[in-house]
């Protein structure tokens, strides 16, 4: 664990603006409100505890962030708890679009550290938060990548509003908040995963703002077909963008829908079911 983690605790009334501004039973517009005129004055980041997982949070920056500052727990909760039946020991998971490694280290603490996890977020600042993350929570489990998953090996820019929710970064600039850019490397994953020798993938999470079928669809060949995860968990709110229907290809291939969310789809692989009976 990293020294310099919890050096930079929150006070009483950055908590309290950073709660109303989360808080469910307040309406959006009223959140937004005292985000904007009195959380702001406190941006972070602070050094907080959830979950028994240490994060730097910059509440100010990130919707993740501001959910575990403000409501006391990491983000998407019910995702969390589609995936936790497939979560154990020694597995492999894949984390596509990263961000600050909310899913990565939530794998991570429930394996005990003792998993195969690659987690990849391109953004330069957030990949430093995902980095120091994994270091303040001493994980080995986790190696963080500094790329973006695509069709080829290239370089692409990335947008994002650079403001108050770089996590909604994409490669799409018809998806993203706003104009602002960075220059990305992008890698398949086919490669990425032969080149670590890894042979078989448990779970892949993938959230990546509209850019899903480019980035999974590439694996799902028959040459590929002993890397095709088992178990897939794919943001669909962005859907629209897609080029080629990511669920329509993956039902094509065997797979079926074992759950949903108001946003994430988990579909299964067959193999799955055998190997978890």
């Amino acid at each position: 664990m990293i020294s310099d983690f919890g050096k930079r605790r929150i006070g009483s009334i950055a908590q309290l603006m950073w709660t109303l501004a989360t808080h469910k039973k307040i309406d959006r517009q009223r959140r937004k409100f005292i985000r904007k005129k009195l959380a702001r004055r406190f941006p972070g980041p602070f050094d907080i505890e959830i979950e028994n997982i240490h994060l730097r949070a910059y509440p100010l920056e990130n919707y993740c962030d501001r959910t575990a500052v403000g409501r006391n727990h990491l983000p998407e909760v019910p995702e969390r708890s589609l995936i936790l039946p497939l979560v154990k020991p020694g597995m492999v998971f894949v984390d596509i679009g990263a961000n600050i490694g909310t899913y990565s280290l939530f794998v991570a603490k429930q394996c005990n550290d003792h998993a195969r996890i690659l987690s990849f977020e391109p953004h330069p600042r957030t990949f430093g938060k995902l980095s120091f993350n994994v270091k303040a929570n001493g994980f080995n489990a986790i190696e963080a990548i500094n790329m973006g998953v695509g069709p080829e090996q290239t370089r692409m820019r990335l947008y994002s509003n650079g403001g108050t929710n770089i996590g909604t970064a994409s490669i799409l600039p018809e998806a993203a908040s706003d104009k602002q850019f960075v220059d990305i490397k992008i890698v398949p994953l086919a490669d990425c995963l032969k080149s670590r020798l890894i042979k078989r993938v448990d779970l892949l999470k993938i959230d990546i703002e509209g850019f899903e079928d480019q980035a999974l669809l590439p694996l799902m060949t028959p040459e590929n077909s002993a890397l095709w995860p088992k178990a897939i968990l794919i943001e669909t709110v962005l859907q629209k963008h897609w080029q080629r229907d990511c669920v329509e290809v993956l039902t094509s291939l065997g797979y079926t829908i074992a759950g949903n969310t108001s946003e994430n789809l988990l579909l299964v692989h067959p193999m799955t079911e055998k190997l978890e009976s």
